[in-house]
Formats: C-alpha cells, structure tokens, sequence
C-alpha cells in the first residue's frame, strides 16, 4: 500500500520496488476511504522509527493543510480518557478502532500479497479473518504466538523498515488449513492475520462456502 511510505521517506530512500498488481480500478479505488482511515487511526502509534515518525509527520502536516480534516478529528474523537466514566491510572486513555475497516484494509493487504506469492485467490470476503494489533512500544506484551512465529519464520518485505511481512500455512486437524500472517507497519506496529484456507471443511466453512 503506497500510502505507507511517507513522502519523506519516499524522496530519500527512494523505494521503486513495490509489489504491484493488476486490478479492476472501480474495486481498488472502492478501498481509498478506508486506507485513509487505517493510516490515521495507526499513525499515533508509529512514532519512534524512522518510517513512523515519517508518516506520523505526514499526517500533521496534512491537517495543518487542511487535508483530511475531517478524518483526522474523527481518529481524534477515538481517544477516550474517561471510558464509562471511568480514570485511568498514570494518565492513560484508551484508543478505539473501526474494526471492520481495519480487518478490511489488512485482508486487502494480505489477499494481494498471497496472490503475488501462490497465484491463488481468496475472496473479498471469508467470514474466518481474525485481525489483531499489537503496538510495539515495549509495554504491550506480544502473545507466545506472536513472538514464536516472527523469530523463525523468514521476512518477505523489500523495504522492512516501512513495511515488512510473513506467513505460513498450517495443516491442521480436520482439514481446516489455518493461513498466519504477521505484517510489521513502520517498524512500530504488528498485524496479526489468521484465516482458514477457503477448502477448509470445519462447520464453520463449510456452510459459508456453499453459499458463495
């Protein structure tokens, strides 16, 4: 997603080989809203690489310009220091998210990116994608999968310090073919991506893939 590399980023380092995709342009552009969503909600929790304070520089500077204003009051609004009423300790709020439009941006991601890798589709949308997000900021404990899997499993991005990736699939009991993914955002930021193989027979696939 171009949107991840800061124009900074993109004058210096010059980063000119970005996987692209064919695709139908009515669909792609149907995404942007969204991708403008996911890059403000996540910008806050960027800061600290080079990338990151990139991008969250980006994004100061739009709205400064009066770009994206609206959108950006909006991501300001999810922050929350009295959530129920209740005051959080050491002066911490709390940070809401659209889930739905996250889930879709990283499905887009990942769906792309697996296209790139297997030449195999998966469609826009499969009820069994679990998204998770984990910041980087050394007082959020990353769960035991989380951590197994990204010291063994090989990184894939070109230009890691925006953007980097892994996956694998694993064969599990009654064929349900659990695909993992991992995508690291700005070096600050950890996607965590799981989904059954759309040939999984589990009851909760099945009925799905009938319907489709």
């Amino acid at each position: 997603m171009q949107q991840l590399f800061a124009p900074e980023i993109r004058r210096t380092y010059k980063p000119t080989q970005l996987i692209t995709l064919d695709v139908h342009k009515a669909c792609n552009t149907s995404y942007k809203l969204d991708e403008d969503y996911f890059v403000r909600t996540l910008m806050p929790f960027a800061r600290g690489s080079i990338a990151g304070n990139a991008i969250y520089a980006k994004v100061l500077n739009d709205y400064r310009g009066g770009k994206q204003v609206p959108l950006t009051k909006m991501v300001l609004n999810e922050f929350d220091p009295n959530p129920h009423g209740l005051i959080l300790p050491g002066g911490k709020v709390v940070k809401r998210f659209n889930g739905q439009r996250i889930r879709r941006v990283a499905w887009k991601m990942v769906r792309g990116l697996h296209f790139y890798h297997t030449a195999q589709l998966r469609p826009e949308r499969w009820s069994t994608v679990g998204v998770q997000l984990y910041p980087l900021d050394g007082a959020t404990p990353l769960p035991e999968d989380v951590l197994a899997f990204a010291s063994f499993a090989p990184s894939r991005g070109t230009y890691p310090g925006v953007f980097d990736y892994k996956f694998e699939k694993f064969d599990l009991p009654e064929g349900r073919n659990l695909h993992y993914w991992l995508l690291l955002l700005w070096d600050r930021i950890i996607v965590r991506l799981a989904f059954h193989d759309p040939a999984c027979t589990c009851e909760t696939c099945v009925p799905e893939a009938h319907a489709a």
